[in-house]
């Protein structure tokens, strides 16, 4: 159950933005299972854009967006060499987002036990700048064995 500030009263004269200031609840928390497919990628993307409208954080959503394509993309790459040995099954990821008023914390779940590794990056290449992007975007940023695999999660500061 999502709990709102109660709005101020307005005071004429008062500027739109300082007149009804956003009002974000203490924490939001949102999970979703995705198919390890590369349509995950624009899915979790749709899922942030929008709990971030809905919580008038705009200002977030470029920063986040590539965050979170780059940590699902690279769960879903991760997710391609744990198939099932039944071909109906898809391997599955897991997106996680948690607001707070003070931050934005992704996580994202696969069952690959690999752990993630920055490599050196071939500016040039098709691949590995996904975790540059990340630790150069992200105000912190790790990961953890969990549940049969791993969980790399980031944080994201709100700005004032």
């Amino acid at each position: 159950m999502r709990q709102y500030a109660e709005a101020p009263s307005v005071d004429i004269g008062t500027s739109a933005a300082a007149a009804f200031p956003v009002a974000r609840p203490s924490v939001t928390f949102r999970r979703v299972r995705l198919a390890a497919l590369p349509s995950a990628v624009p899915w979790a993307r749709r899922i942030l854009r929008h709990e971030l409208r809905e919580l008038q954080l705009e200002n977030l959503v470029d920063s986040a967006l590539l965050l979170v394509s780059e940590l699902v993309t690279n769960a879903v790459q991760a997710s391609a060499h744990n198939t099932s040995p039944d071909p109906d099954q898809l391997p599955m990821i897991g997106l996680s987002l948690q607001v707070t008023n003070t931050s934005l914390f992704t996580e994202v779940w696969d069952g690959s036990p690999g752990l993630p590794a920055r490599r050196e990056t071939d500016l040039m290449g098709d691949n590995g700048r996904g975790l540059l992007l990340v630790d150069s975007l992200a105000d912190a940023w790790g990961h953890e064995v969990a549940d049969g695999g791993k969980v790399v999660w980031c944080t994201l500061t709100i700005p004032d």
